[in-house]
């Protein structure tokens, strides 16, 4: 009788190195901008993963702040991009490597910092149940400079009455947005006083159908659909306005902004912000700032208007009711000229010291 020896299987699962992935990006620094959203702004690519047998590999990539890459919940708060089957290269324009940036992982805009990059190589089971096989990662880290994008929000747009003439188009400072993308509508709005009764008289017209258009209620604290002019006063003055389209109705309040911070005694009276009517920004001039101080855009003598900023260094609101935000930090000492723009509408508000 004829000895035989069954032959020893060849799939045999071995986990391959990190470096053999041999994972990087095509730069190792980002600076993003409007003018790179159409372009090719960074591409990562690897090799294949061999684990010594026939296996089906799937890869993924993790993006992340550094802060968040250590710990018991290391990477918990990654951004996740799973690849197709066969893809080893992603490739990323500048809008969408700013919206993952600036918008998912909220990271500063207008400032350069670390974003950690990891690949993931892991082994799938078909029957859906967890694979033993231990997932290999490789990570890079890279510097990127996010900017902030305007979203363009539903808006209602201003249309002057009588003799008031407005933009035809969507333009900033004559508009109001909805933030939340819904009935409740916000924006700051120059009045010159045209020739409207007891103020400007205009109409408020829907990007989302431009056949609604919004006017006259009765008072004015109400709108109508198809109506006459609404009329807000007092004007010639810059207000804030809000705008409900399911409830119809209309607010307005006469506002006049001032910085107060460490370097005034947080006074809310002796450094005015002034109305620019060519850029439609409010300004501040020769304002003396210490680095390492703080200051809060206020209203109207007091804080029930104002505007500091959240974790990302993004201008939010902070007043009644919400009374949150954080004071706006002061990182150089000097004499700047402070702008605060509120032209684009809620959502889209900004700050600079230059």
């Amino acid at each position: 009788m004829l000895g035989c020896k069954k032959d020893e299987s060849s799939n045999v699962v071995v986990n391959p190195s990190a470096s053999a992935l041999a994972f990087k990006s095509s730069v190792s620094t980002v600076v993003l901008s409007p003018a790179t959203d159409a372009a090719n702004v960074v591409s990562f690519s690897f090799d294949q993963a061999n684990f010594g047998a026939n296996v089906v590999t799937t890869y993924s990539l993790e993006f992340d702040l550094p802060t968040d890459t250590s710990g018991a919940n290391a990477w918990a708060n990654a951004v996740v991009v799973k690849l197709p089957q066969g893809a080893f290269t992603k490739a990323y324009s500048g809008a969408d490597f700013n919206a993952l940036t600036g918008v998912q992982l909220m990271m500063p805009t207008g400032t350069v910092s670390t974003l950690a990059v990891r690949l993931k190589a892991e082994v799938n089971q078909n029957t859906g149940v967890a694979s033993t096989i231990k997932p290999v990662y490789s990570t890079i880290t890279m510097t990127v400079n996010p900017y902030k994008a305007i979203v363009e929000y539903p808006a209602l747009l201003v249309k002057g009455g009588n003799s008031w003439k407005t933009p035809a188009v969507r333009t900033n400072g004559f508009l109001l947005t909805s933030s939340k993308f819904n009935s409740k509508y916000e924006g700051y709005l120059n009045l010159p006083n045209a020739d409207g009764y007891g103020g400007d008289a205009f109409q408020l017209v829907s990007t989302l159908d431009a056949s609604k258009v919004y006017g006259w209620g009765g008072t004015a604290t109400t709108m109508s659909l198809n109506s006459g002019n609404l009329y807000l006063s007092p004007s010639p003055a810059y207000m804030k306005v809000n705008a409900d389209v399911d409830a119809l109705t209309i607010s307005y309040t006469a506002v006049k902004f001032f910085i107060s911070g460490d370097d005034n005694g947080w006074s809310t009276s002796s450094t005015p912000l002034n109305y620019n009517a060519t850029t439609g920004k409010l300004e501040a001039a020769n304002v003396a700032l210490t680095a390492g101080k703080s200051f809060v855009f206020t209203c109207n003598g007091g804080y029930d208007i104002s505007y500091k900023v959240d974790a990302s260094g993004n201008l939010v609101f902070a007043g009644a009711p919400v009374w949150g935000g954080i004071n706006i930090p002061v990182t150089k000492t000097g004499v700047f000229t402070v702008t605060l723009d509120l032209s684009a509408g809620d959502g889209n508000y900004t700050y600079t010291i230059k």
